[in-house]
């Protein structure tokens, strides 16, 4: 090996050994500073079909993605665009009750319910939206959070409303019909983060006017996704024990457009 080389793996190796060192000298502090770090504090990214009145596609807001066109799939937070959409894993689902200024106030969210007895105070309009005495609408909106293995592991949520409330218990129906084998030859569903899914974006319409929704297909389990899978898990399981109490939550300030247009 040239001088130059050695000198260059030398140099690296002693650059490895200086982080590990760096990282033996902050572990005493491991979460020092974050201790009044909470759910408000905390947003995990969500991904979203670009839509026709998607700020994403609007050279005017500053939204606007260079490249970006109508049915791609977009990491919000990020900016980043998945074309030929994405491998997700899910950890943890749950559902709320969104309840939205009229879009034309420009008021957005204005309070998120998790019991759907919101639902009684309602009364529908012409577009079979449940409506408030205020003028706000609900929107039931069911919140799928994983793992976007497309984005090298990426944390993200991907709220689902309206027609795609429709996918959304199809996703729900694929991951409950999955069964394992216990060694006494009994079956159980496994957890949720047990096989990832394809998702991609399909066009669909009704009288209200056309646009693209989820498309969810099964796709490979855990154990399959290669060498690396047990630390998938573990950072499944981790990322679903932060959801369920409460550290972290799902960006819904602007996903009104997260919901299919037919329903603004």
């Amino acid at each position: 090996m040239a001088k130059k080389e050695e000198n260059a793996v030398a140099t690296k190796a002693q650059a490895g050994g200086a982080v590990a060192v760096m990282g033996d000298d902050f572990a005493q502090y491991a979460g020092a500073g974050m201790e009044n770090v909470g759910s408000s504090d905390i947003l995990v990214p969500r991904l979203s079909i670009i839509q026709q009145l998607s700020p994403q596609i609007n050279q005017r807001k500053s939204e606007y993605i260079d490249g970006a066109s109508v049915g791609d799939i977009c990491d919000v937070g990020t900016g980043e665009l998945f074309k030929q959409g994405i491998i997700f894993i899910p950890v943890y689902y749950r559902k709320d009750y969104l309840e939205w200024a009229p879009r034309a106030s420009g008021s957005g969210l204005v309070a998120i319910h998790s019991d759907a007895s919101i639902l009684d105070k309602c009364q529908r309009n012409e577009k079979n939206q449940p409506i408030l005495a205020n003028g706000n609408y609900i929107a039931e909106t069911a919140q799928w959070f994983g793992i976007n293995l497309s984005a090298d592991g990426r944390r993200s949520f991907i709220p689902m409303a309206s027609t795609q409330l429709k996918r959304s218990r199809r996703w729900m129906t694929l991951a409950t019909g999955e069964k394992l084998a216990r060694s006494d030859g009994s079956t159980f569903t496994p957890p949720l983060f047990y096989r990832s899914y394809s998702l991609t974006s399909a066009s669909e319409s009704n009288n209200q006017g056309d646009w693209f929704g989820w498309k969810v297909e099964r796709s490979a389990p855990l154990p399959e996704l290669g060498d690396n899978w047990r630390s998938i898990r573990d950072e499944c399981i981790a990322f679903r024990e932060q959801l369920t109490a409460g550290v972290v939550r799902g960006d819904l300030s602007e996903s009104h457009d997260a919901s299919s247009e037919e329903s603004m």
